[in-house]
């Protein structure tokens, strides 16, 4: 299977609600706005009402090398349009534009340049950390920013190979190999907004990163890393599996399947630093599609290296670790639905493969119990419901139960879903909350998600979650200002929010699934 059709099958829900391509990031209309950086002076613009500044480098870095800042340059750099993205294969979520290694670039959407203090929200897109970047039109800040009164960043990172393999030791004995650097470019952007953020209008002691899918995964890895305390002050995870980080062994093994397909030795590997792109990016489609086929590691991780990540997401939820940083965490009822395509095969459909997946992973008895809580078992539904609670919704309560007993914790669950997507058997499929989130309903995407969904139920929903969302990078609390509708998730008061066509706060719900995956191991 080519990667085009594994990556088009991954994320086929996307592309509901994805454009074309970027849009126009020039505009005959735009007015010129300059602000200066600890780098030098950038030049963006007005669109919408709104300031914008996109692709803006804030490092730079050699093929598996370290994210570096930058010198100070002179003059004025236009920064209109969207910087290059990380080397991908095409997808639903791939926006248009060039792709290249040098593509560590953010983006600002701003009210005004004006000094104002206001809340940051710090954007990290998902795509299995193999495809996405912050210029996707899905992402785009300018309802945000204007509804809220905040500053918006989208960013870049080093995607697949390039930002994820595996070194235990330098390149042949010479060369300083850095691991997890997709996430120290997360670091790298994080320090530069801890920096100019101010510049832009924007205030740099009340950041909240947000991200869903691998992006959700970032946020909590974020949370787990020392070199990245105090950069951030809260946090929301949407749809981010905590459990998916990589131990080195896995990591290792991952690294020498890449190797082996490009015929590098161990006394070789230095090469990995001369081989062209394009051998690069061929290698990696041969590689996710037999990671597809023949491993449980379907995407790529962040790694516990020792060095960056000391331990997994759960053990590193220590305040000294993650500094009290308020969370706001969740998941959507049928996560599942989107990866179980015919041709992509990537989880799961039947009660037998399930079983088989069961039997590699935990005990019979614990098995049996899990099963036994899904009453649609063993029709399909029931199975994707399974590995919607094991992949994302069971180690997102294990992770707000271990952070509620350090910080504020708020969980919530997106279930709205309509009728064409129930037929489809999509349902609140993995990442239908995003338009919502960002008030993108205009050009394309708004066409598409008014064939699923009425203009009110969009405005209602948009309203509801945008506002929460707003609430908490403001206050840290999605109620607003002193308000207590929802209430903070701990394991003796699980209040969950629901949103939905009627969205309302449940105590504990699904009890008994969650209940029976009480002591199960599984990961």
């Amino acid at each position: 299977m080519q990667f085009s059709v594994f990556m088009k099958s991954c994320f086929i829900g996307y592309f509901i609600f994805c454009c074309v391509g970027t849009g126009n990031a020039t505009n005959d209309n735009i007015s010129s706005l300059v602000v200066e950086t600890k780098q030098g002076k950038v030049r963006g613009g007005m669109d919408k009402n709104i300031c914008v500044w996109r692709g803006i480098k804030y490092a730079e870095a050699e093929r598996f090398g370290a994210p570096r800042s930058l010198q100070h340059w002179d003059g004025i750099k236009d920064v209109v349009e969207f910087g290059a993205i990380a080397p991908q294969a095409k997808s639903s979520i791939t926006p248009d534009g060039k792709q290249a290694e040098d593509c560590l670039f953010l983006n600002v959407w701003s009210p005004a340049a004006d000094g104002k203090k206001r809340p940051v929200m710090f954007w990290i897109h998902g795509g299995g950390f193999v495809i996405g970047a912050g210029s996707a039109p899905l992402y785009y800040g300018e309802n945000l920013a204007k509804n809220g009164d905040v500053v918006v960043a989208t960013i870049n990172y080093r995607l697949g190979p390039l930002g994820f393999l595996y070194f235990k030791e330098s390149i042949h004995g010479k060369d300083t190999v850095e691991n997890n650097l997709g996430i120290r470019d997360q670091i790298a952007a994080l320090q530069w907004v801890k920096e100019n953020i101010a510049a832009f209008g924007g205030d740099p002691d009340n950041v909240t990163i947000f991200g869903e899918s691998a992006g959700g995964t970032s946020v909590e890895t974020l949370l787990s890393i020392n070199s990245a305390k105090g950069l951030f002050h809260r946090a929301i995870a949407e749809s981010g599996p905590p459990a998916i980080i990589w131990t080195p062994e896995i990591a290792e093994g991952i690294t020498k399947k890449f190797c082996s397909i490009l015929g590098i030795s161990a006394d070789s590997i230095h090469l990995l630093k001369t081989i062209s792109l394009d051998t690069l990016n061929a290698a990696e489609q041969t590689l996710l599609e037999y990671m597809v086929r023949k491993t449980n590691q379907k995407v790529f991780s962040p790694t516990i290296d020792g060095k960056v990540l000391t331990s997994d997401i759960f053990k590193c939820m220590k305040p000294d670790m993650a500094n009290k940083v308020d969370l706001m965490i969740g998941t959507n009822r049928n996560e599942a639905t989107m990866f179980a395509s015919r041709k992509l095969k990537m989880v799961p459909r039947t009660s037998q493969e399930l079983s088989k997946y069961f039997n590699e992973v935990t005990t019979p008895q614990s098995k049996e119990q899990v099963i036994a809580a899904y009453q649609n078992y063993p029709h399909k539904s029931g199975v994707l419901d399974i590995l919607t609670d094991a992949v994302f919704r069971i180690p997102a309560i294990r992770l707000a139960e271990c952070r509620s007993t350090y910080s504020s914790v708020y969980m919530y669950r997106f279930e709205w879903s309509s009728f064409l997507l129930n037929i489809s058997g999509m349902k609140s499929f993995h990442g239908l909350e995003i338009p919502f989130v960002f008030g993108n309903s205009e050009g394309r995407q708004g066409r598409l998600l008014h064939v699923i969904a009425t203009k009110k139920l969009i405005a209602r929903l948009t309203g509801q979650m945008q506002q929460a969302w707003l609430n908490f990078a403001r206050y840290g609390n999605p109620n607003g200002n002193g308000t207590e509708a929802w209430k903070k998730y701990t394991a003796d008061d699980r209040s969950t929010m629901i949103f939905s066509k009627h969205s309302k706060l449940l105590q504990d719900p699904d009890a008994k699934q969650r209940l029976a995956w009480e002591g199960v191991s599984y990961y």
